[in-house]
């Protein structure tokens, strides 16, 4: 999609994970770039993993007022960061964050869901949240899914390549809630008891299916925005937005707090990381 072009302004990173973020991810860092316009802050962190343009094809398009679904998502946040900045208020005055599930199996005090990419290690006293990112056939699933304890399996996140008919099967022969990660990117929805909306790249949709809001395991201020959609959206049930404890500590991930379950915004005006911000070296694309 191409829009008027606008002056933006970048920032690249290096996220370093504590371990592999899932069975598809690429091994090494996560690069991302923080974007400025007009005075408001977002995040690009692209999953190419997931079929996104690579970051240097994202703000090279970016440049030529040519847009995808993660940098169209990055210029809507930006302007409501912008628009909060220019007020002196933090976009998180007055809401409140959902509580989050715990991402691996090794949960704090407080948490009382975990999502887990790998079942090598099956915490005991919590629900469970599996994501199998759509790596195993049907058969192979309805397999391993009688070895689980499922009276604490909240659902099972992508068991399969998505088909609904293939979905409602399963659903039947395993007794188990099936999750759809990207519902509206794929414009499908039957088979699925649970929607996984990632705000980084679609909106939230209106409907009477559970959803559950999850970060892009992103930067902190993508996980913040994704936290900022949940909360104005009004959506209660637990998500997936403490994600920054998946990455070894930086400047950005070091103001980041946790209450209970729930993602706690630093302090500042819009995102926040007000001084942060300030002092990156910023280009212009």
């Amino acid at each position: 999609m191409w829009r008027e072009r606008l002056l933006v302004d970048y920032w690249r990173y290096e996220l370093k994970s504590k371990r592999r973020l899932s069975a598809i991810a690429a091994e090494g860092p996560r690069r991302g770039a923080l974007i400025r316009v007009d005075g408001g802050f977002a995040d690009i962190h692209p999953w190419s993993e997931l079929g996104d343009a690579p970051l240097d094809e994202q703000l090279a398009m970016l440049a030529r007022g040519e847009t995808t679904p993660l940098t169209r998502a990055s210029l809507r946040f930006a302007a409501i960061d912008a628009a909060a900045r220019h007020d002196g208020r933090s976009l998180f005055d007055g809401l409140t964050i959902p509580p989050s599930h715990w991402p691996g199996p090794d949960p704090p005090g407080g948490f009382d869901t975990v999502k887990l990419k790998s079942i090598d290690r099956i915490p005991e006293h919590v629900r469970l949240r599996i994501d199998f990112n759509a790596t195993l056939t049907p058969e192979e699933f309805v397999r391993i899914a009688a070895t689980l304890p499922r009276e604490r399996i909240d659902f099972i996140e992508d068991p399969c390549p998505y088909e609904a008919a293939t979905w409602t099967e399963l659903r039947v022969r395993t007794g188990l809630r099936l999750a759809l990660d990207r519902a509206g990117v794929a414009g499908q929805r039957n088979g699925a008891d649970v929607l996984v909306i990632k705000p980084a790249i679609e909106e939230i949709p209106r409907t009477d299916s559970e959803l559950v809001v999850t970060s892009y395991m992103d930067h902190p201020i993508g996980q913040l925005c994704a936290a900022y959609a949940a909360a104005t959206a009004g959506i209660t049930t637990t998500c997936g937005l403490v994600t920054h404890v998946l990455f070894e500590p930086d400047s950005f991930i070091n103001r980041m707090r946790i209450d209970g379950a729930r993602l706690v915004p630093p302090s500042g005006k819009g995102w926040g990381f007000d001084d942060l911000l300030e002092k990156l070296p910023w280009r212009t694309l």
